[in-house]
């Protein structure tokens, strides 16, 4: 049964299917991108600004860790 159903499509149908689908993701693709709430220029600055301290608050906590965990490590000679 698959085989007649592949063989009544014809070689050209199937080298065309694939890029016939890809143009109609893309084209979906572009509709949802329009659809995009995209936030404003002092929205992206408010997050970038939340993005970095958030960084720098959980960089200076590992690093407080590991120093932490180096004084310990070296007085129970282990390091």
């Amino acid at each position: 049964m698959a085989l007649a159903k592949a063989q009544r499509i014809g070689m050209g149908e199937r080298l065309v299917r694939p890029f016939v689908k890809l143009v109609q993701f893309l084209q979906s693709v572009g509709h949802e991108l329009q659809r995009v709430v995209w936030p404003s220029k002092d929205e992206t600055y408010a997050f970038t600004v939340v993005v970095m301290v958030a960084v720098l608050v959980v960089a200076a906590y590992m690093g407080l860790l590991d120093f932490i965990m180096t004084v310990i490590s070296r007085a129970l000679g282990l390091y």
